[in-house]
């Protein structure tokens, strides 16, 4: 006899389980990996660091006076389309900037315009050039710690790849958001249809290779050893650091299996993070990635890399601070 042959159900990603033995556990490949012998750096950047900051709350959030910073990265999520978001970061710091660089990514807000993701980003991008603001799409900053050495931000959205519960999940997981998921309101895709969960796994797939490719340059060149001249990472040297910076978190462990507004519903998890991991444990792993997107502060050590986010909306143990400084 034959019949219709039903879909698995979809599986709760490992974060959301019960599993405390899982967070103990390494990657095999993370036991043989071998980390950049690099000098240590003669001083330490200091990176102010938020995300999520929703001013379109009318809602102003940073400290006065600032704190002491060498650089303010921001993880996206600052107001509704990318030119206000960039103006409104300017305007808010003012003088009180004094040259220091910003480097802002991208979060799903900064795209919800109305407009194709590439006319955004354009218009974006000239107004943060007008205002002495990086905005990194799938690109890299070197930021001059004035000591001989440097620290270089890789960084983009990194939209999800819908696949936190195993690849044999991603497909459903795309379909239940497709019906559900309200994250590409207001945003269309090049072609002018709405932003739909394919759009966001294909971006996750370019970002992803960007992210592992500078990396590996960035680690290469760091180790004393040259490369071609299109390298993604520039002029790295002895005693840098390497940073990633993107909206989107890179490890479950950034999710919290109490959140009351989960719902039971396994695939909303998708919408938060994608598992990349293995580039935490790689050798070349950044020493700090910054994310934002999830309602809650996270400080952990994953592999190799500390992962930060400091979303305004945080709450819980680790709640918002203004004026998060970290050293790098």
């Amino acid at each position: 006899m034959t019949g219709r042959i039903q879909p698995e159900p979809y599986v709760l990603p490992p974060a959301l389980r019960p599993d405390p033995a899982r967070r103990r556990l390494e990657v095999a490949a993370a036991l043989n990996a071998r980390s950049p012998v690099l000098p240590a750096p003669t001083t330490q950047m200091r990176l102010w660091v938020l995300s999520d900051l929703d001013v379109g709350e009318g809602i102003s959030l940073l400290p006065d006076p600032l704190p002491a910073f060498d650089a303010l990265l921001v993880a996206g999520g600052v107001a509704e389309g990318l030119a206000a978001s960039v103006e409104w970061l300017a305007g808010a710091l003012g003088n009180r900037r004094a040259g220091r660089p910003v480097v802002l990514v991208p979060g799903i807000s900064e795209y919800r315009t109305g407009l194709p993701v590439h006319e955004t980003l354009g218009l974006g991008r000239a107004r943060a050039r007008e205002l002495g603001i990086t905005v990194l799409v799938d690109e890299a900053v070197r930021l001059d710690d004035g000591q001989g050495a440097a620290v270089h931000v890789a960084g983009g959205t990194l939209w999800t790849d819908w696949a936190l519960g195993g690849w044999a999940y991603a497909g459903c997981a795309r379909a239940r958001a497709r019906d559900c998921w309200r994250g590409g309101d207001g945003i269309l895709s090049d072609g002018g249809l709405p932003w739909g969960p394919y759009d966001g796994a294909g971006a996750h797939a370019r970002s992803r290779a960007f992210v592992e490719d500078f990396l590996t340059s960035f680690a290469v060149q760091a180790n004393g050893i040259a490369v071609a001249p299109s390298s993604l990472a520039v002029g790295v040297r002895p005693g840098d650091r390497a940073v990633v910076l993107t909206h989107h978190a890179p490890s479950d462990r950034s999710l919290d299996p109490d959140w009351r507004d989960w719902q039971g519903d396994g695939w909303e998890a998708t919408t938060f993070a994608s598992d990349l991991e293995d580039i935490l444990h790689a050798w070349g792993a950044p020493a700090l990635w910054v994310h934002g997107r999830v309602p809650w502060g996270v400080d952990a050590r994953v592999g190799k890399t500390r992962v930060l986010a400091n979303p305004r909306r945080a709450r819980g143990r680790r709640p918002f601070d203004p004026a998060l400084v970290v050293r790098v």
